[in-house]
């Protein structure tokens, strides 16, 4: 299994400071995933790229956005996103089945 360097806005590459106070800031704490992303900054950039064009230029509800990541979730087993997008789920008042 490979081992992930987590990073926070003291240890982060110089590059990945900017894009992790950003995640702070977005998000009131930095996901893992984001401090794992710090690693490669321009990976980080179009990861953020990414989600904000998703975000903000589809016709999904916020609640289906969040369908959409969750299938992808599971989909992937991704151990980082499922835990994350389920506290992203909560302010979009999805019912728990």
């Amino acid at each position: 299994m490979t081992k992930f360097t987590y990073y926070n806005k003291e240890t982060a590459p110089e590059e990945s400071k900017p894009l992790v106070e950003q995640s702070q800031k977005a998000f009131g704490m930095l996901p893992n995933l984001h401090a794992v992303l710090a690693e490669a900054p321009a990976t980080y950039e179009a990861y953020n790229t990414t989600f904000d064009l998703f975000m903000k230029n589809t016709t999904f509800s916020p609640l289906e956005q969040q369908v959409v990541f969750m299938t992808a979730n599971f989909e992937n087993n991704c151990h980082y996103c499922v835990p994350g997008h389920t506290y992203m789920m909560k302010p979009v008042k999805c019912q728990k089945r």
